[in-house]
């Protein structure tokens, strides 16, 4: 079956349902943690397009674009996953892992300080997004030692 065209400028049509589109998602991060990064890209990449504002798309699109050394690319992606939801941490992180590779530290300090009250407030129950958080937050305090 042939997909529809789209339109210059139509938002794409999303016809998966919410727990199609988390089940592709699932492959998708399998595929990164099994270091199948080509498969990985080719699923982020149909469901950023399906589904534009599922989050985790964005982020493992960004994942994937700052491996590839496409650190605009990535930092646009992990930008995208922020807006479509301000409050989460990860996305936040992903920022402020972009920013420390380039050099941005005044947002990195930024996003690493509304992390570190999200978790003092107990708002990030995520014991792999903490660690994140500490890793990002060791190299924020490393930078130019």
């Amino acid at each position: 079956m042939e997909s529809p065209q789209r339109r210059q400028g139509e938002a794409p049509r999303r016809n998966y349902s919410d727990d199609e589109v988390r089940d592709i998602y699932k492959l998708g991060k399998l595929f990164l943690e099994t270091g199948q990064h080509k498969r990985a890209e080719a699923i982020m990449a149909g469901l950023t397009e399906v589904a534009p504002d599922f989050a985790p798309a964005w982020l493992g699109s960004a994942f994937l674009r700052s491996v590839a050394g496409n650190y605009d690319g990535a930092l646009s992606a992990a930008n995208h996953a922020l807006r479509l939801d301000p409050k989460n941490a990860e996305a936040m992180l992903y920022v402020v892992a972009i920013a420390l590779t380039t050099g941005d530290v005044a947002t990195a300090g930024t996003y690493l300080g509304e992390v570190g009250e999200a978790i003092e407030q107990g708002k990030v129950k995520s014991q792999n997004v903490t660690r994140f958080y500490k890793m990002q937050l060791a190299r924020y305090q490393l930078r130019g030692k």
